[in-house]
């Protein structure tokens, strides 16, 4: 079974650049407080592109992930930056700073790796973390994705575990807009769109390379 710490190993793996998303999430969060520095949590940070811009943008950083590796890649990309962040190894359904509360949580293609009772306590967590107003950004794959990304078997509904490909026993589970509102239910919606791409012609092991967005929601929801 692959592990986000094996899969943090190869460098493709391992994303460089920021998402604009992220950057345009973390200027809202800045409209929205009168604090010159905000505190913000890069939840299942990865390698730490999110964690370095946040750092970059002057406010209070803080990065998780149940990737040992993950976390040491982070770490050197401060250093060489000359930037700081409070970073924790952790698993989603673990809290690690039980004691703060964030102005905002960023959780970006991570949270739907797991089975719906881990993600809805991952959820939970982010939800007792956050001060009042607070906000919290994500990515879930949508159930509209193309059917060849449905590879493996079904663990429990919507839940599939890979077979074979460098995510082999890595769980994916597909929302669809009722099971994100339930999800959801304590919190306000502030923003919820369904990206839908279409693959027409693709070349053989396309899903292996591929450099474009796959089908997912991009949700921002307020305490």
């Amino acid at each position: 079974m692959a592990t986000w710490n094996e899969l943090f190993l190869e460098e493709k793996h391992i994303a460089v650049l920021p998402q604009p998303e992220v950057y345009k999430f973390i200027k809202k969060l800045e409209g929205s407080f009168e604090d010159s520095q905000l505190n913000i949590w890069d939840l299942c940070c990865g390698a730490g592109r999110h964690t370095v811009l946040v750092s970059k943008m002057g406010h209070v950083t803080y990065g998780s992930d149940v990737s040992e590796n993950g976390i040491n890649h982070t770490k050197q990309r401060l250093k060489r930056e000359g930037l700081s962040a409070n970073l924790k190894i952790s698993d989603m359904t673990k809290n690690p700073w039980s004691k703060l509360k964030f102005h905002g949580v960023i959780c970006w293609d991570a949270l739907h790796h797991n089975t719906i009772d881990n993600i809805k306590k991952s959820v939970d967590i982010v939800y007792y973390n956050m001060s009042s107003g607070g906000m919290f950004l994500l990515t879930l794959i949508s159930s509209k994705a193309s059917t060849n990304h449905y590879r493996g078997v079904e663990i429990e509904k919507s839940t599939f575990v890979r077979e074979d490909g460098d995510e082999k026993g890595v769980p994916h589970h597909y929302f669809d807009e009722e099971e994100i509102r339930d999800l959801f239910k304590k919190w306000e919606i502030v923003t919820l769109v369904e990206q839908v791409n279409t693959y027409i012609d693709v070349e053989p092991d396309f899903y292996k390379t591929n450099p474009f967005p796959y089908t997912k929601w991009e949700i921002i929801v307020k305490k």
